[in-house]
């Protein structure tokens, strides 16, 4: 087994650590990640009604699938010819985004004149799900501290009509600075990114436990920031690309510990761990939400849903 996971390119420590959280079931996780994902994309309704679009496409040749937890979510199933050279894709009609990346914004579930914050928005896709979610009403505040990346992500705020959202080229660590209260918060984290082995394939051999305990850090900083601006009532969801408990169950079971929060259930995805590595957490924590490769055919993510007391 462990053998196998050599093969597929996984350093000693990683192949070691997933054979203990899922037993034999780790190989088939690693060998779903071997696979390209189906490409999936999102309707914008800001632009045009999802059985508008449906048709155009169908009368082109593309046929598609939709995405359980996301109305306006479809993923091909066959693709003629690339659907980013349709006239409805560079109009904005459509975004090109993973299945398991349009939960968060779902789960939030933010509506029209809301003050919403996205702590970690570019390129953009969850932001601008956001905006047509809350019908480019109300306001977000979205962060990032790549130049390059925001300015794709104005790029596309702009190619799908998205007018409500102010960028700041900064770090959401420096929310506090704004004075502003939010009544819900996005907070799709800074991670590991090992659920992304098929897009990224190094991250197999070249990621270290320091790397996790690295982005751990920021994980807990940018949570404690997010809490502290947040309205009591007010939602936050927390997500990940990762695989790794410690960014994912260990920092939830921190925020519960440390903050006065309770977690919200959700609908999709599987039962986040309660005792990975033999550490037990609490019984809440299977309230927050994991997707896998092999059982949902998306990304390794995790999400969970606070609700600030």
């Amino acid at each position: 087994m462990l053998e196998k996971l050599f093969s597929l390119g996984y350093s000693k420590t990683f192949a070691e650590r997933y054979y203990e959280l899922w037993g034999e079931r780790a190989l088939s996780i690693a060998e779903a990640m071997e696979k390209p994902l189906p490409r999936c994309f999102r309707v914008n309704t800001l632009r045009i009604e999802i059985p508008r679009l449906t048709k155009l496409l169908n009368k082109k040749g593309f046929q598609f699938r939709r995405v359980p937890w996301a109305r306006e979510g479809f993923c091909l199933t066959r693709e003629p010819f690339s659907i980013t050279s349709t006239p409805e894709y560079l109009s904005g009609l459509l975004y090109i985004q993973e299945a398991s990346s349009m939960y968060p914004p779902v789960a939030l579930d933010p509506k029209p004149g809301e003050v919403v914050a996205d702590m970690a928005a570019a390129p953009g896709g969850k932001t601008s799900y956001l905006a047509q979610l809350m019908e480019n009403e109300g306001i977000i505040y979205a962060f990032d501290v790549g130049e390059d990346r925001l300015k794709e992500t104005r790029l596309n705020l702009s190619r799908l009509g998205v007018t409500n959202t102010i960028l700041f080229h900064k770090s959401s660590l420096y929310i506090d600075e704004l004075g502003v209260e939010f009544d819900k918060i996005l907070l799709d984290a800074p991670c590991t990114g090992s659920g992304t082995i098929h897009k990224n394939p190094e991250r197999k051999a070249n990621r270290t436990m320091d790397d996790i305990k690295f982005c751990q850090g920021l994980q807990m900083q940018l949570l404690e920031k997010g809490l502290s601006v947040l309205k009591n009532g007010g939602i936050l969801v927390y997500s990940t690309c990762s695989l790794e408990p410690e960014e994912n169950e260990f920092v939830i079971q921190w925020v519960l510990d440390n903050f006065d929060v309770e977690l919200l259930p959700l609908r999709y995805g599987e039962p986040a761990l309660t005792k990975p590595f033999g550490i037990e957490l609490s019984e809440e924590i299977k309230k927050a939400r994991r997707f896998y490769p092999d059982k949902h055919g998306t990304s390794g993510f995790f999400v969970a849903k606070l609700r600030k007391l």
